[in-house]
């Protein structure tokens, strides 16, 4: 009896020595699905951001993940570990019999490749996940245990006819081909292959987002403004019923989202630098005109300022003094939700919102060219404005302030346009002399 107390007090924890902070929380560690189980992200005491952990060759590799959001932590643990497999299996191909690799076996040192473009500037960050996913969930599956050799014009057909009997867009199906492309040109490269296969042609028709017109755009500012705090339904969100801590908090109409559609329409920008803009990146010019300049960060290598028109000041300076009333508006913050940690988020949020607005407004579906208009119409409907009641503006400066190029202009954001809605324009006359007139 004696004995069985003392064994007691030695398991009990009082009597057990602390763990030290910087360990795992046994309840927090969550490894990955349809990953391996050396794949695992935890928790500590000696930090609020989930950490991620992974046992490779022998040695295991930890890497605080910057996020407190458990979802946003599992989506980049997923990206650790490609990142750093490809690190430490790049030059590992696997020998088969007749000397031909598989086509999985190349894929290590095709992300190491794209890893090394990053760092050049030469290919976007932001892209590597998606490169990743397509892989994955297609590629990998009907390409992963054929040796390269065996991959020719026929089986490059069968799987582009695959995946368009999954009813995927012309635009989808082109990228997957791009990126088998990618493993294909590595091969080549590597002298793995002596040959490239020919690859079958997919058309892609260009397919514009509709822009809004201006009694359209009214209407969804005046109902932003009235429906501020109501509930938006759930068919506006089951697409990521993943997150119902951001569902809980940003499942409303935000009492910004009027700010945010007044912003975009006079400001040019995409969605995109929505996101991460930050009062840093805005300066107040009060000279002849009135405006904003914006130093973004670069997004698809453009780096130059862009510049609002004047009613993007007035928004901006009821959100800065707003935010200063919350509590924010310092340099750092955000200008958009500065609250929202994960940004993937916001555009996410205010995607719900903005889909139930247009239901409100009786628009959704609406536009001329039957395509779906959400957040990034906001962009179209700016261009559409200024390409229609912006006077004598050029293609070119257009196209510089709003960090395009007058090819994309033409193609996307100009292509709705018709004659008749510039008519004035197309029947305007310049100012001639008497004589000119006479003769004319």
């Amino acid at each position: 009896m004696q004995e069985l107390e003392k064994q007691q007090a030695a398991n009990d924890t009082q009597y057990l020595p602390p763990r030290h902070r910087t360990l795992p929380i046994l309840a927090s560690v969550t490894p990955i699905a349809n990953y391996p189980s050396k794949l695992r992200i935890f928790q500590t005491n000696a930090s609020r951001y989930w950490q991620v952990r992974c046992f490779l060759k022998g040695r295991t590799y930890t890497q605080s993940l910057k996020t407190t959001n458990k979802q946003a932590a599992i989506s980049a643990a997923k990206q650790f570990f490609h990142i750093k497999t490809a690190e430490l299996y790049a030059d590992r191909v696997v020998a088969r019999s007749d000397k031909s690799p598989k086509f999985a076996d190349l894929l290590p040192g095709v992300l190491l490749g794209l890893q090394a473009r990053v760092k050049r500037g030469e290919f976007a960050t932001a892209n590597i996940p998606i490169f990743l996913q397509r892989m994955h969930n297609s590629i990998l599956p009907y390409f992963g245990d054929m040796s390269m050799d065996q991959i020719g014009y026929k089986e490059l057909s069968a799987f582009m006819e695959m995946m368009s009997n999954r009813d995927l867009t012309a635009t989808t199906v082109h990228q997957h081909m791009v990126a088998i492309r990618k493993v294909f040109a590595h091969a080549h490269g590597n002298n793995i292959i002596q040959n490239l296969p020919k690859f079958p042609v997919i058309k892609v028709a260009d397919k514009p987002r509709g822009s809004f017109t201006v009694a359209e755009y009214r209407e969804l500012v005046r109902l932003a403004r009235q429906r501020i705090g109501e509930q938006v339904p759930q068919a506006f969100s089951k697409k990521y019923r993943s997150s119902s801590e951001i569902l809980e908090r940003h499942g409303v109409i935000n009492a910004d989202l009027h700010w945010l559609i007044h912003f975009m329409v006079n400001g040019f920008m995409r969605p995109g630098d929505i996101k991460f803009l930050k009062h840093k990146h805005v300066t107040i010019v009060r000279g002849k005109h009135i405006y904003l300049r914006l130093n973004l960060p670069e997004t698809k290598k453009h780096d130059k300022p862009i510049v609002t028109l004047q009613p993007a000041v007035f928004v901006y300076e009821r959100l800065l003094a707003k935010q200063k009333a919350d509590g924010y508006g310092m340099p750092d913050d955000y200008v958009f939700l500065p609250e929202l940690e994960y940004r993937k988020w916001l555009l996410v949020a205010y995607g719900w919102q903005f889909m139930y607005l247009q239901s409100l407004a009786g628009i959704a579906g609406n536009a001329a060219n039957g395509q779906t208009r959400t957040i990034y119409s906001l962009r179209h409907t700016a261009m559409t404005f200024r390409l229609l009641y912006g006077g004598k503006i050029d293609l070119l400066t257009l196209a510089r302030n709003a960090r395009t190029s007058v090819e994309m202009i033409e193609r996307f954001y100009a292509s709705n346009l018709t004659a008749e809605m510039n008519i004035d324009l197309l029947q305007g006359k310049r100012s001639l002399g008497i004589r000119e007139w006479v003769s004319f």
